[in-house]
């Protein structure tokens, strides 16, 4: 039996690039199959827009549908003969339901990070190796349900795909780039990736529960004041210093981006990236620098360098989530020593392609960072290879493959998923598009 209909639900919004699931939906289309498209709101998905489908314009011509809860999802079934997730942390319930009923679930990657969660799913289309041996170790550790070896499919990431409808703004040159943000196109552009502000404040409470006030208060003290120190070594070295926001700033049950913001405005040297403006930032700029952030591995993926600072001066939660960057293969620390093989020098991020810095000496790091920070070729395939799978920036073609392939394998004639269940929705919903519900 052939597939022919889809029930395609997104995961966790990103400014950035907040309709690339759209990217998987016209491919399906483009081969025949009907996709359902869902968004679901925040009662399954905290990460979900704010604001319904239906002021969404792009949504409304896509024919988008809002899940507000497990009823509409259940709805949102009937007909389809398999789920197909943007993965997120909140849908084992759903890929439960769609089971019992006879769909078949299957899951992909369409953010970065290291985050990717199995819940349940027959399929995993995930990001790399390395992806493959941290669900299996989050498995062991923490009992996240995982489907076998042979069905996790590497096929990259679709973070940084776009519907050609929706393209990034870009600017032409490095100069257009520069004069947006008055920042001068002759000196070093350096990115700061700092933790959202108020969110990681309230994330050291969770992650220390023995702690006092007094103790989350002084550790979260510790990383504003390094960051203070990243921007003030920055000026020193005459560089430019934008700032790109942690995705949790632009999450409101989180926290208010405008305050994140203001909360940067206190070194007026800097500029505040927008959000819109991601990919151009990472074709222009020179160098990024963090404590804690996992953006080495986007600046990884575009050849630029990280700078990590003062990372190894305090510790990570004791917890199998962060455990499990030690699943990394390639040797510790930065590319530029990885010769050295330097275990302890960071633990919240074991391997990346450039250095490491003390904050009273990133200054000299940061005047020439392009001559100062090689990558060498073939350091830059090992960590792609560890991280991201491949690099071509076109995973929505091999995720798509991946979804037909695997509902010609599990679509035979008689197997289970022609199930009474499965026609009994396929005619409600011939019922609905009768009365002008749906357009198909």
């Amino acid at each position: 039996m052939k597939l022919r209909r889809v029930l395609l639900l997104s995961g966790r919004h990103l400014r950035e690039n907040p309709y690339r699931e759209l990217v998987i939906k016209r491919r399906l289309e483009q081969l025949g199959v009907k996709v359902k498209f869902a968004v679901p709101s925040r009662g399954l998905n905290k990460s979900a827009p704010e604001e319904p489908v239906h002021d969404d314009s792009v949504l409304e011509r896509e024919g988008a549908i809002q899940l507000d809860g497990e009823w509409d999802f259940r709805m949102a079934m009937r007909s389809c003969q398999m789920v197909v997730f943007s993965t997120w942390r909140s849908y084992l319930p759903l890929t439960r339901m769609a089971q019992s009923e006879g769909r078949l679930t299957i899951n992909f990657c369409a953010s970065s990070g290291l985050d990717h969660w199995a819940h349940g799913v027959e399929r995993c289309l995930i990001r790399s190796q390395y992806i493959a041996r941290q669900l299996r170790y989050l498995e062991q550790t923490e009992g996240h349900i995982t489907p076998p070896d042979d069905q996790l499919r590497i096929v990259g990431s679709l973070q940084y795909e776009f519907p050609h409808d929706h393209q990034p703004p870009l600017f032409p040159n490095r100069e257009a780039f520069c004069h947006h943000y008055d920042l001068d196109p002759a000196r070093p552009i350096a990115v700061l990736f700092p933790k959202g502000i108020d969110s990681f404040h309230k994330k050291v409470a969770l992650w220390f529960p023995h702690w006092d006030r007094q103790q989350v208060d002084l550790y979260n003290q510790w990383f504003l004041d390094k960051y203070a120190a990243i921007c003030h070594q920055a000026r020193e070295a005459h560089c430019n210093l934008l700032v790109k926001l942690h995705p949790s700033a632009y999450a409101s049950y989180n926290c208010d981006v405008s305050s994140e913001i203001q909360y940067w405005q206190r070194y007026p040297w800097t500029r505040v990236l927008k959000v819109e403006h991601t990919m151009p930032m990472y074709r222009h700029m020179d160098v990024g620098l963090g404590i804690n952030s996992h953006s080495a591995l986007e600046c990884g993926l575009f050849n630029k360098p990280f700078i990590y600072v003062d990372s190894d001066l305090q510790p990570p939660p004791d917890t199998p989530s962060f455990k499990n960057i030690r699943l990394c293969r390639l040797p510790h620390g930065p590319s530029m020593r990885w010769q050295e093989n330097l275990v302890n020098i960071n633990p919240w991020f074991w391997s990346w392609l450039g250095d490491f810095s003390r904050a009273e000496t990133l200054a000299e790091k940061l005047v020439d960072p392009v001559n100062a920070l090689p990558i060498r070729p073939e350091d830059r395939q090992a960590f792609i290879h560890e991280f991201w799978g491949v690099e071509d920036l076109n995973a929505s073609e091999r995720i798509v493959d991946e979804i037909i392939r695997f509902g010609e394998e599990r679509l035979g004639f008689g197997s289970r998923w022609l199930s009474p269940s499965y026609w009994r929705g396929l005619l409600m919903d011939g019922q609905h598009w009768l009365r002008g519900r749906y357009d198909w």
